[in-house]
């Protein structure tokens, strides 16, 4: 796993500090059927034992952070009906049930008339070991928060980007992670592009994707400067996350400097290394030849601006 930071973050109507982990974990799971761990006193459930037992999946979907499961007898549960059941899951070399403890809406999320679709609901999901045993599916961050986010999509380790992915594709988020924080400041994915607006609009200036903006911020969580997946993070780190959007506005803590400009495809330029041992701003421009001439004192936040950056953000040189 990588490492820790403290994340300086804002929403539209709130602004707050959490101590977040930049690790990013996701589950990829493929479910076959639902099982039910427990007897649950919900309707999906109705019946005698054996329609409990075990329920092919038809069809899954994830709505905003809402898991839909359509079951070949008819039934769809979503949301609390999943409480307490198991999801049976093929992870590729071996079948595993992860268990669906709890649900909750973000406490953190300060946003007032939440269109249904956009509200944030964390899962509290265990995974059942080989020996036969029940921990967490996900680690807990220094918010102690070991909590998961459905969404809808496929992330690719090749280049540290989330994308559309295949029908009913769907990773689960960790809140300790770079994709369920990102989720948390304000960027959703599924989110329709026509609800973002710039602050500074021009006729023929194009309009982000709230995708776009989602993967700007993993990159950005991650110090993933080149946009291919390599992290150069670490624990402790303190970043101060902003937009010109409004989503995210910018801390006013004196000790932190101008560090780069963030798109999906990494930096833009790079004013210091948010690690200084973990990589050099030479090694920057020699391994991600984009980048040479774009580091040192000529990243300011205006050239990272000019050179199409979404999101800026700031740490401690």
């Amino acid at each position: 796993m990588a490492g820790a930071a403290l994340i300086t973050a804002a929403d539209r109507h709130h602004r707050m500090k959490r101590l977040l982990r930049t690790a990013l974990r996701s589950a990829r799971l493929v479910v076959l059927a639902v099982v039910a761990a427990a007897p649950v006193a919900a309707p999906a459930w109705a019946g005698d034992e054996a329609d409990r037992a075990t329920s092919p999946v038809a069809s899954i979907t994830v709505e905003g952070t809402v898991l839909k499961i359509s079951l070949t007898d008819g039934r769809v549960l979503a949301f609390r009906d999943l409480i307490g059941a198991s999801l049976l899951v093929d992870q590729g070399d071996r079948l595993r049930r992860v268990r669906l403890d709890g649900i909750e809406r973000d406490p953190d999320d300060k946003r007032r008339d939440v269109a249904p679709a956009d509200v944030i609901w964390l899962h509290s999901y265990t995974i059942e070991g080989p020996d036969g045993s029940w921990g967490p599916l996900c680690d807990d961050g220094p918010d102690g928060r070991r909590q998961a986010i459905p969404v809808a999509g496929r992330f690719s380790s090749a280049d540290g980007r989330f994308g559309a992915g295949g029908p009913g594709s769907f990773e689960l988020a960790c809140t300790a992670g770079a994709m369920g924080k990102c989720i948390r400041f304000g960027y959703h994915p599924w989110q329709a592009r026509d609800l973002l607006k710039p602050v500074s609009h021009h006729d023929g200036e194009p309009v982000p994707s709230y995708l776009d903006l989602y993967n700007a911020c993993i990159q950005m969580v991650l110090a993933d400067y080149g946009g291919d997946g390599t992290g150069t993070t670490r624990n402790g780190m303190i970043i101060d996350l902003y937009d010109d959007r409004g989503i995210q506005v910018p801390d006013a803590d004196h000790r932190m400097a101008f560090e780069a400009g963030w798109t999906q495809d990494g930096a833009v330029c790079v004013n210091h290394p948010r690690v200084k041992e973990n990589i050099s701003l030479g090694e920057i421009a020699v391994r991600w030849r984009r980048l040479a001439g774009r580091t040192g004192a000529s990243c300011t936040e205006e050239a990272a601006r000019s050179l199409g950056a979404l999101l800026f953000n700031r740490s401690v040189p």
